[in-house]
């Protein structure tokens, strides 16, 4: 018989201590990795949906380098001048305005802002210049608007850039007619995913200057006393 004393059998009659396994920290920094690489494309396609959307407004907003996007702005139509928010007021680019759009064509005159902005919300694209650009500037300006009939062209005086362009609650500056951003913004918003009435004509008044304050209403015939 063994003996149960004896060092040998004493360590053959126990079971052998259960071995612990380390912890798996490349496996479970590798699942942190994935989950985080994964939430940034799920993230990335929430805020960038519709930039493939060719027809799309966030697809013809990523295309535009420093263009100035405006949300909210009013559309009613009211008589009479019009004061525009001041961020976006020179030019306007969106707010109430006269029940008359601007006819789309090339001016050598300013427009009133309150008819173009009626365009505007037709889907016209109005470009704007300084009284005082170049004539061979103005040419390649022209040559965007000929012939359009939801493009128009005019001086603005006191623009604080060569050159604006402008389409409902968006707009661009540029130095030059030769900036690839002008071609660009014409052809993306003309008619363009901005249009808030789709399909509306840009045809109305060819007026040129500052629309005239409404005259006042004429006041109430005095009524006759009763005879005594």
């Amino acid at each position: 018989m063994a003996n149960k004393n004896n060092p040998v059998s004493r360590a053959r009659g126990r079971k052998p201590a259960p071995v612990k396994k380390p912890f798996p920290v490349g496996f479970a920094i590798g699942c942190l990795l994935l989950a985080l690489f994964l939430g940034g494309i799920l993230t990335f396609a929430a805020k960038n949906q519709g930039l493939g959307d060719k027809s799309s407004l966030k697809y013809a907003q990523s295309q535009i380098g420093d263009l100035e996007t405006f949300d909210g702005l009013k559309a009613g139509h009211k008589e009479g001048p019009q004061v525009y928010p001041s961020v976006a007021s020179v030019p306007p680019v969106g707010g109430d305005h006269s029940g008359t759009p601007q006819t789309c064509q090339v001016y050598t005159e300013a427009i009133p802002n309150e008819r173009a902005v009626h365009s505007l919300e037709h889907g016209a694209v109005w470009i704007t210049y300084q009284p005082s650009l170049a004539k061979d500037q103005v040419d390649k300006l022209k040559k965007l608007v000929d012939g359009d009939p939801t493009r128009m062209l005019s001086p603005y005086p006191g623009l604080k850039e060569p050159i604006s362009v402008q389409a409902w609650e968006h707009r661009i500056f540029a130095d030059k007619a030769s900036d690839s951003r002008i071609k660009e913004f014409v052809e993306l918003f003309t008619a363009g995913p901005q249009t808030p009435e789709r399909g509306a004509s840009c045809q109305g008044s060819t007026e040129t200057g500052a629309v005239q304050a409404a005259p006042p209403a004429p006041a109430p015939a005095p009524t006759a006393s009763p005879a005594k």
